[in-house]
């Protein structure tokens, strides 16, 4: 099996990317809810995670995979990590109504709303925030998703910041607790009805 190396995300692979990303959450509750229909998801979820992406090598730090783009994160830094809007028309993430359709836009925001009411409160303002981590399907199984936390982790201990994120993935709680997050709250979006984890991962030197 060829070697796998996690590398800083080109903008010039920004599509292939967001390729991924489509594929990872193909099954993913969130994007589900998004989009109810599997078709119209695998059509319109590049779309969805272009600007996303784009606001990550903006504002964050991507990591991919090398030679094949299999998996990507999207870290947003300590001093950066809430979502301005005059930086999410800047990455154009104020599209998505237009890419995605105004109800799957509603649907997308809506459970963000209310998962970022908790970003404020659950940890520090110091902090690295995992916008996204996904690994499409024929990635998996490899200790693709660890390698490409490990780069921010690494970073995060040595500056002595904690890490956060959010997953509606029920599968997903155990893989971060591995990495050495604790869940910090559980609940469940009112109008979704989507179940929701945060996590919070304290500082720690050395590497996973």
């Amino acid at each position: 099996m060829q070697q796998v190396k996690v590398v800083p995300l080109k903008p010039a692979d920004l599509l292939a990317a967001a390729t991924a990303l489509a594929k990872a959450f193909q099954d993913d509750p969130l994007q589900s809810y998004v989009f109810p229909d599997p078709q119209e998801r695998a059509a319109k979820s590049p779309a969805h995670f272009s600007p996303l992406v784009a606001y990550g090598l903006r504002f964050g730090r991507v990591f991919t995979t090398d030679p094949q783009i299999l998996g990507v994160s999207i870290w947003l830094p300590p001093e950066g990590w809430e979502v301005t809007p005059e930086r999410a028309a800047e990455a154009g993430l104020d599209r998505l109504p237009e890419l995605l359709g105004q109800a799957s836009a509603d649907r997308f925001f809506s459970v963000l709303g209310y998962a970022d009411s908790f970003h404020k409160t659950d940890v520090p303002p110091a902090h690295w925030y995992t916008m996204i981590l996904g690994v499409a399907p024929e990635g998996r199984g490899r200790g693709l998703g660890r390698a490409l936390m490990q780069p921010i982790l690494t970073v995060a201990a040595a500056d002595d910041l904690p890490c956060y994120l959010e997953t509606a993935q029920p599968s997903n709680v155990s893989f971060y607790e591995h990495l050495g997050f604790r869940v910090v709250r559980e609940s469940v979006e009112p109008t979704s009805k989507l179940k929701l984890w945060t996590f919070r991962r304290d500082p720690r030197i050395g590497e996973l």
